[in-house]
């Protein structure tokens, strides 16, 4: 008997390791999956909620040439008119004109925000190109952002088609013969690049000036997830690609700027902090190694993310005059000017 009861209890022990470890197993997996749909809906869901009007900040830093800019946004905000446009999925677009005082120009300049921002931050941009070139300004609000609508934000996929939407308003404006310049900043940098690859680029746009831009989702998140974790980064990486797949139907490995890159044949002037820890050079150097187009790229090496404006101001409008220049040499060889 004695036997016998020993080998039951050895069973009954077994037994109970075994549930215990699948009860682990199971919890472990359950925080797993609790954390990574964190992470899903922090990278992919609107930052904030939609805003009834765009009101001035109360208080605006006029130290930096960002919010120098804002405040001029916001100053003379009577002079940019709110606008309304329907991107191809129905989703309800907006966007602040800015028109040229001269009403013979048939240049515009589009400015594309980045994640978590208003359009304001592109005032800055927005008069360095006033000052640089004749045009009108379209400062837009990225889809989920600002008074755009949209739940999700799509890191430059389904906002790079949002920009059909804007080059529309532009011809139905400024005719068919117009030109367009696209300045972008983080994952607005992204979605201007994400356009230009596509096979039916509208050939208006003469060139893109894109700060500091999101070479991949997969290489932002790598770069941005906690340290803290001891989770691979690939592991959390595949379950937000699955969810994003059964969501939105399609594959993050999309929202990737480097891999169809040689596919743009608009002039291209990269911008990159050297000290960027969000989108790291070597980002921006894969998207300009695979560029086959009129390209240039200059590192501030003292600029975090975002940074190289406010770091070498001079230096900063000395080329994007000198871009300019080229995309308008450019346009005279090939008839368009």
């Amino acid at each position: 008997m004695s036997d016998n009861s020993s080998v039951v209890t050895a069973v009954l022990i077994a037994v109970l390791i075994v549930l215990l470890l699948v009860l682990a197993g199971g919890l472990l997996l359950a925080l797993f999956i609790s954390y990574t749909d964190k992470i899903f809906n922090k990278i992919f869901n609107r930052p904030r909620p939609l805003p009834q009007v765009d009101r001035s900040p109360s208080d605006i830093d006029r130290s930096t040439i960002i919010g120098r800019g804002k405040n001029w946004f916001y100053t003379f905000h009577n002079e940019w008119l709110g606008v309304r446009a329907t991107s191809f999925d129905g989703c309800k677009l907006s966007g602040y004109y800015r028109p040229s005082s001269d009403k013979t120009c048939r240049t515009m300049v589009i400015l594309v925000h980045g994640y978590d921002e208003s359009p304001a931050e592109m005032s800055a941009y927005a008069r360095l190109m006033m000052r640089k070139v004749q045009c009108h300004c379209l400062i837009t609000h990225m889809r989920a952002h600002g008074m755009s609508g949209g739940k999700n934000f799509t890191w430059g996929l389904m906002e790079s088609v949002d920009l059909d939407t804007w080059f529309a308003f532009t011809k139905r404006r400024l005719g068919n013969n117009c030109r367009i310049y696209l300045v972008g900043r983080g994952a607005g940098a992204t979605a201007c690049l994400l356009a230009a690859q596509q096979k039916e680029f509208d050939p208006a746009v003469c060139g893109i000036i894109a700060d500091s831009p999101v070479s991949s989702l997969n290489t932002f998140m790598k770069t941005t997830l906690p340290k803290s974790t001891n989770i691979s980064p690939d592991w959390i990486i595949g379950r937000v690609r699955k969810v994003a797949m059964r969501k939105f139907g399609f594959d993050i490995n999309r929202c990737d700027a480097t891999a169809h890159a040689s596919s743009i044949k608009v002039p291209v002037l990269i911008f990159q902090g050297g000290e960027d820890e969000i989108t790291p050079p070597p980002g921006s150097r894969d998207i300009y190694d695979n560029l086959r187009c009129r390209k240039r790229m200059v590192i501030v090496n003292n600029a975090k993310h975002l940074e190289c404006y406010e770091r070498s101001q001079a230096m900063y409008e000395r080329e994007v005059q000198r871009f300019i220049e080229s995309c308008i040499v450019r346009l005279v060889k090939i008839g368009r000017l």
